[in-house]
């Protein structure tokens, strides 16, 4: 019968605690390559530490990768990327209707707005006009 190695206990932790993750922002203009150099994180070494995550997203969501921390020096840190959106071969979400807003007047302090499901969702234009292409902006976001 074969012996089997059993993992030992200090090697077995809730993640939150043994490895930590982070969250970085960066600007939209931001690459692979600049989160992957070893002086990008330079101002933050005193919190990492092997084997945490970093996940990241730029401004503009072009950028959606997370990073495992392999050394940390006192001026450089090494990361290997573990996971990386790739809108190419991401699945494609399927375009739904979307319910219209409404646009009314509510009177002087609201003045024109749009209402959608219900809710009131801008208010304080001036013109009938100028809420329909606000409401029509919004639809639009909503779509992606």
């Amino acid at each position: 019968m074969t012996e089997v190695t059993k993992l030992a206990g200090h090697r077995f932790a809730q993640a939150d605690y043994a490895i930590g993750r982070y969250a970085a922002t960066v600007p939209s203009d931001t690459t692979l390559a600049d989160v992957t150099h070893p002086e990008f994180f330079a101002n933050h070494l005193g919190v990492f530490r092997r084997g945490m995550t970093i996940d990241i997203v730029s401004d503009d969501f072009g950028l959606d990768c997370t990073l495992r921390v392999l050394a940390v020096t006192k001026t450089t840190s090494v990361v290997r990327v573990i996971r990386l959106f790739d809108e190419e071969s991401a699945p494609k979400a399927t375009s739904v209707d979307v319910s219209p807003p409404q646009v009314s007047f509510g009177g002087p302090h609201h003045k024109w707005r749009f209402l959608h499901g219900g809710n009131v969702i801008q208010t304080g234009f001036d013109t009938r006009d100028a809420a329909e292409k606000a409401a029509d902006r919004y639809v639009q976001q909503m779509k992606g």
